[in-house]
């Protein structure tokens, strides 16, 4: 096979097998949180002395994976950072997926409107007589046969009325006893007839509770084996057969059934994510907790089993009256049937009876099962026995040479294990995670440090139970809160989407335009392999399933210009040729062998740069790093490859002339034709780097902390976006300087040592300004101060209170009470909510929430104007109160609002009914008090002020910030150091890879000052106009400033990499470089250098003006990188290599080996 059918078949397969990954684009090609809105969490993981860290965070993850995205489905990123974090990274979700989000929501509304829920239904009864009448008919609708049952149910409840009434004037008045029994049994009698009207009132509608419950069971059929035929038989999954049910019980509601359940499977179709962070962080917390059980066997008290089993079944497992035992779930049911389809249909037929027989007391509820286990103190070991952890586990033979379990538990976890076992041989020991029983063996034995669990377990079962325990060694390793929080909103993430795109676009076409009038015919072959390096990286992205971050697209842009740098190396040696006088076909070949080691050389230390990123960046420091990584491997191919098999075809095909803008003019070959003596001018050149290094260097320490931005400092940045104008319908502006008197008068206006007063030295920032650069409708705000409770975004919401999102204040009774003590708040006790909350007239029923709270809110009203509010404004805010980050513990909690007094458009009193899923006062009393009970009052007395919800914030404790400092320390040592290494294996000299680490350290340091330099002209007053119209902000250096730092570093080494392998060319076997060599080198490669310096400039500049806020520090660092860069490789790099001294003994013995004449 020759070079050109070879170079042609992987061209040619590689477009087509990485354009068709990628299609369709918009499913194949993922967005970071940057990009489309989203959530980074940082948390830290204990390692103990003596373990593997690494070990330790690649358990912890799996254990993290397992519990917040069990199937895979989901795009949650969960990476190691350095040696104890962890960063969990997720997108929030996109218009589509809200969009399907909101049908099912509609189609859930549409149904909850034909239904009557409890409350609906007792709110009716208390209408007046011509309004129930109306609320009847609306309700009904076309169904006569509801309107015949809400009218015997309206008639029932006058019934009740009026014998209660009856009952209650004749025991006022003291009547004989035989007529107060009388009418007390009449009253009994028209209650029940009452409850009978009102459940089949009930019974016609489907709750959309029930529904919701359905769609969230799994839908995976388990497959099960038939012992006499050996076939497989495939059963319908829980999610079938609870919808199977509610259709069968509701056959007149099937049509709104299957409306809800197709909207839902598409809406999960395209969900990829959580949808929203705080879920994300409250499936975090605890997750991976161990715990040992005794379970209650079976017989041990037959009236008691029978009352825990039908509490379970009414209440559910939370709510059943017991203080030594509990309801735990079974975690995966077909583990107890062992996929056999003789026991899974006993199972199935009486799960009673099936699991009595093995020995445990299980029962069904909602679907699911539960296992009864002891709780007491004899009778578990929990994290409240004592700090404990299985240190190990893994599979091992038993006495018998059997496949068995064996783990090993610390030495505080053998003693308590112990004490646990020792009383308890023959008896079954439960193993749960998370309170999920996913084993209970028998006890052959009492266990101490090490344990071993036999039985006739397969691979997956013994896998299964290997991976709960080692899970369990991890319990306490992940701190209960993130140390580092940042949530972009979805407009900024879109806008940066649509700004960075645009950026890509235009860096695109000037610099494949520029490349065709330069090179003409071989300008477009450079477009063309600017398109194949283009589909290579975006493919590999998509294969790879890496998220494009922001920094990413800039890394996409870059990609281009070093794509044109290695034409350009290429086109130049080609130019040379020509010059000599070789043909096309022998200007290719020599141009490509030549340029082959530059080209490498440069590619690999840029290489080496997104490496070091990869390894210490945070996530969007990563998506760069890996796009740029992609991009130099894509580059590679695509000049060595791509363009050598166009170049090759065409001639083959007999193409045998081309020419480019200098051999075309004169003129410009004779402009690029430099004589220069640069080693003359070296002492200029030190001049004027010292100057230039040495005002940077006094400005930085000028500035000191103030260049660092909170990734490094630690503390809160928050942006806020204003809400439109009413009248204009256009988003509300404010000037910088207004928005930072905002800001800053909440630190003036706070006492001495409060923990706001630091925010009097806030800094805010124009995102996006208008024409005159200082108006705009979004802010950047930061403060060292940490966002404590949410203590920041509060403060800057009353300070914003007029430009954005907010709802006027509600008051009612008994709001100013700080403890929920003396508060409206009452424990659910009885079936009947008047009973709890001391109103007997309210009989709606509430008996499947005992156990759990209301919260009356009495004559609620604006605390400004006394209007009444809306049922559906206070469901709002009580909700959006839940998903603050402060009290996002409370979403598992089931909640309803009920109104008791007023109607759902003007509310009186309503009613907030919570029942804890995981806590009830029934099991135990304080925890329900200080979790549930004070929680939901502050946090409905909060939600009646609290309205705004940023654009994004981003929080970083003093610890994350150390840790970003080091890891920026580390990944700059690092990449110098490699690249040091790498020069001088190439050039195997030390003062080559010295001039490169002098002129490296020489960028580095000019642009830091640039930074400084803007910084200071931005707060001059007198020049901030200008620099404000140009775009020029107080950049901060934060982790993406450092890889731009380092990418400068990676593009300006490249530059000197070309002079340096030029000078090594020019020198051939002569042992020094002489100040020629050095010249002519320098000149040689000067064309190169500006071209592949300006089409740089070019990307880089179009980064700056179009990319954005988010990208316009780094973009102009890179620019500024570049330019210093391009001089310091003739300037400061180049003449170091050259010595006098090597010099003179180079002529002396030049001479004594030249024969005199």
């Amino acid at each position: 096979m020759t070079p050109l059918v070879r170079n042609l078949i992987l061209t040619v397969l590689s477009i087509v097998l990485f354009t068709w990954v990628m299609i369709p684009p918009k499913t194949k090609l993922r967005l970071g949180k940057d990009l489309r809105g989203g959530v980074s969490l940082i948390y830290t993981v204990q390692i103990n002395p003596g373990e593997d860290a690494k070990e330790v965070l690649g358990k912890t993850i799996e254990v993290i994976r397992e519990r917040v995205d069990p199937n895979g489905l989901l795009e949650i990123s969960i990476v190691a950072v350095g040696r104890d974090r962890l960063e969990i990274t997720m997108p929030l979700p996109g218009p589509e997926v809200k969009a399907l989000r909101a049908a099912v929501d509609h189609e859930l509304a549409d149904l909850a409107e034909h239904a009557i829920s409890e409350g609906t239904f007792y709110s009716m009864m208390r209408m007046g007589p011509q309004e129930r009448a109306v609320r009847m008919r609306e309700l009904a609708g076309s169904d006569t046969r509801r309107l015949e049952l809400l009218q015997s149910a309206a008639a029932a409840s006058a019934d009740v009325s009026g014998k209660r009434e009856m009952y209650e004037a004749a025991v006022a008045a003291g009547a004989p006893e035989d007529e107060q029994l009388s009418l007390l049994t009449a009253l009994t009698d028209a209650s029940l007839a009452f409850d009978a009207a009102k459940a089949a009132v009930l019974r016609t509608s489907v709750p959309p509770d029930a529904v919701r419950r359905a769609l969230v069971l799994s839908s995976h059929r388990p497959r099960l084996l038939d012992a006499k035929t050996r076939e497989s038989i495939e059963f319908p999954s829980p999610r079938e057969e609870a919808l199977g049910r509610l259709r069968e019980t509701h056959p007149e509601a099937r049509e709104r059934i299957d409306r809800v359940v197709a909207a839902h499977d598409a809406y999960m179709a395209k969900r990829t994510t959580l949808d929203d962070p705080q879920e994300l962080i409250r499936l975090l917390k605890g997750a991976g907790v161990l715990s040992f059980r005794i379970t209650v066997d079976p017989g041990w008290n037959p009236g008691e089993e029978v009352r825990l089993r039908e509490e379970l079944r009414e209440k559910g497992p939370q709510n059943v009256r017991s203080s030594d035992m509990h309801w735990y779930k079974l975690n995966a049911i077909d583990k107890w049937h062992d996929n056999d389809l003789a026991r899974a249909e006993r199972m199935r037929a009486d799960p009673r009876r099936f699991f009595s027989e093995m020995g445990y007391v299980v029962d069904e509820y909602d679907g699911e099962f539960y296992m009864l286990c002891w709780d007491t103190r004899t009778t578990r070991l929990t994290q409240s026995e004592g700090v404990w952890a299985v240190e190990r586990a893994s599979e091992a033979p038993d006495q018998f040479g059997k496949p068995a379990i064996t783990f090993a538990m610390n030495p505080r976890g053998a003693s308590l294990l112990g004490d646990l076992t020792k009383d308890h041989v023959q008896s079954k020991m439960a193993v749960l995670l998370d309170d999920q029983v996913y084993t209970a063996p028998t006890l052959q034995s009492a266990i101490s440090r090490n344990g071993q669990i036999t039985g006739n377990f397969s691979p997956e079962e013994r896998s299964y139970i290997i991976r709960v325990l080692s899970a369990g060694s991890l319990q306490s390793k992940l701190s209960p809160e993130p140390i580092s929080t940042s949530i972009l909103g979805p407009q900024l993430g879109a806008d940066n989407l649509r700004s960075g795109m645009w950026a890509g676009v235009v860096a695109f076409t000037l610099v494949a335009g520029f490349m065709v009038a330069y090179y003409f015919t071989s300008g477009v072959i450079a477009v063309f392999t600017l398109a194949v390096t283009a589909i290579l990286l975006l493919g590999t992205m998509a294969i790879a399933k890496a998220a494009f971050t922001m920094p990413g697209i800039a890394g996409v842009i870059l990609t281009f210009g070093q794509a044109i740098d290695a034409n350009v190396l290429i086109y130049e040696r080609m130019r040379e040729e020509f010059r000599r006088g070789n043909d096309l076909k022998t200007a290719v070949r020599l141009g490509y062998s030549k340029a082959l080691s530059s080209i490498i050389d440069g590619n690999v230390t840029n290489f080496i740069v997104c490496l070091v990123l990869g390894s210490f960046g945070t996530a969007e420091v990563r998506g760069f790093a890996i796009t740029m990584g992609v991009g130099v491997v894509a580059t590679v191919f695509a000049a060595l490859v791509g363009s050598r098999a166009v170049f090759d075809l065409g001639i083959h095909l007999g193409w045998r002339k081309t020419s480019m803008l200098p051999m075309a003019i004169p003129a410009i070959q004779r402009g690029l034709t430099w004589t220069v003596d640069w080693i003359r001018l070296r002492w200029v050149f030190v001049t004027i780097s010292t100057v230039l290094v040495a005002v940077g260097m006094v400005m930085v320490f000028a500035r000191g902390g103030k260049m660092l931005d909170t990734a490094f400092l630690g503390g809160t940045q928050v942006t806020i976006q204003f809400k439109p104008d009413p009248q204009t319908g256009r988003p509300m502006t404010l000037t910088r300087p207004r928005a930072q008197e905002l800001a800053q008068s909440i630190g003036t206006s706070s006492p001495p040592g409060s923990l706001l007063r630091p925010l009097q030295a806030a800094e805010v920032s124009p995102v996006n300004p208008r024409e005159d650069g200082i108006t705009s409708d979004t802010f950047m705000i930061k403060t060292t101060v940490p966002d404590t409770g949410g203590a920041v975004l509060n403060a800057l919401t009353a300070a914003f209170g007029e430009y954005v999102e907010s709802k006027p204040p509600l008051a009612f009774d008994g709001s100013e009470a700080s403890d929920w003590r003396a508060a409206p708040v009452y424990r659910i006790l009885a079936g009947r909510l008047g009973d709890n909350i001391d109103q007997p007239s309210i009989g709606d029923n509430v008996s499947n929430r005992v156990g759990g709270l209301a919260v009356v809110l009495r004559n609620i009203r604006n605390a400004q104007t006394g209007e009444r509010p809306t049922l559906g404004s206070l469901r709002e805010r009580l909700e959006a109160m839940r998903s603050q980050p402060e009290f996002s513990d409370t979403l598992g909690r089931h909640r309803d609002i009920r109104v008791i007094e007023g109607s759902e458009d003007k509310v009186v009193t309503a009613v907030v009914i919570v029942q804890d899923p995981a806590l009830s006062f029934l099991t135990s009393e304080t925890r329900f008090d200080n979790e549930v009970a004070d929680r939901e009052w502050t946090m409905a007395v909060e939600s009646l002020a609290r309205s705004i919800s940023p654009a994004s914030v981003q929080s970083f404790s003093p610890a994350i910030a150390e840790k970003f400092k080091a890891q920026a320390i580390v990944a700059t040592t690092l990449s110098f150091a490699a690249i040091t290494l790498y020069i001088w294996f190439r050039f195997k000299s030390l003062r080559y890879s010295g001039a490169a680490l002098i002129a490296l350290v020489h960028d580095v340091l000019a642009v830091l000052g640039m930074l400084a330099l803007c910084a200071w002209l931005y707060e001059s007053p007198s020049i901030s106009p200008l620099m404000v119209s140009l775009g020029i902000l107080p950049f901060k250096i934060d982790l993406n400033m450092v890889a731009a730092l380092l990418t400068v570093a990676g593009y300006s080494l490249n530059d000197k990499i070309i002079i340096m392998d030029r000078i090594r060319e020019n020198k051939g076997k002569v042992p020094f470089a002489s100040a020629a060599m050095i010249n002519n080198a320098i000149n040689q490669t000067v064309s190169r250098t500006l071209i592949t310096s300006g089409t740089t400039v070019i990307a880089s500049m179009t980064l700056y003006v179009l990319g954005g806020e988010g990208v316009r520090a780094f973009a102009f660092a890179l620019t500024a990188g570049v330019i210093v860069g391009t001089y310091s490789s003739i300037a400061v790099a180049a003449p170091i290599i050259w010595s006098r001294r090597e010099e003179e003994e180079l002529r002396q013995v030049t001479a004594a080996t030249v024969p005199a004449v």
